[in-house]
């Protein structure tokens, strides 16, 4: 199976000048776990429920710029690139969420739960034979 075949949602993606509040809002409003961050197509960095949560308990003021809360060092993964792949990107950085690419440009963003999911119905699938 392919990273491709994961993506479920569109890709959820505010302006880098967005604040804390508004990506909670767009997390809630869109029912996914991380939202981008672009300058124009550029993608500046990426929050997370994780990101939120600390920043809350580091007591930053919601209408903070996202930005200081983003992850900017992002890792990405080809659209084509298998789920094993993925999962040897996310355990090897320590990290939950992969960038997707296809043909250089970002179409997706997967979490381990994603590729949790995906490792469970290949399991089930096996079995039933």
């Amino acid at each position: 199976m392919i990273v491709g075949q994961l993506i479920t949602k569109n890709l959820v993606s505010l302006p880098s000048n967005s604040t804390i509040k508004e990506v909670a809002d767009m997390m809630i409003k869109e029912n996914v776990g991380s939202v981008v961050l672009k300058d124009g197509e550029k993608i500046s960095g990426i929050v997370t429920e994780r990101d939120i949560v600390n920043a809350v308990h580091r007591g930053l003021s919601l209408n903070s710029p996202a930005i200081e809360i983003a992850s900017t060092n992002l890792i990405r993964i080809d659209y084509n690139k298998s789920i094993y792949d993925a999962f040897y990107l996310m355990t090897r950085n320590n990290i939950r969420h992969l960038i997707i690419e296809k043909d250089g440009k970002c179409v997706g963003v997967i979490s381990i739960r994603d590729v949790a999911k995906a490792f469970s119905l290949m399991i089930a699938e096996q079995m039933s034979y």
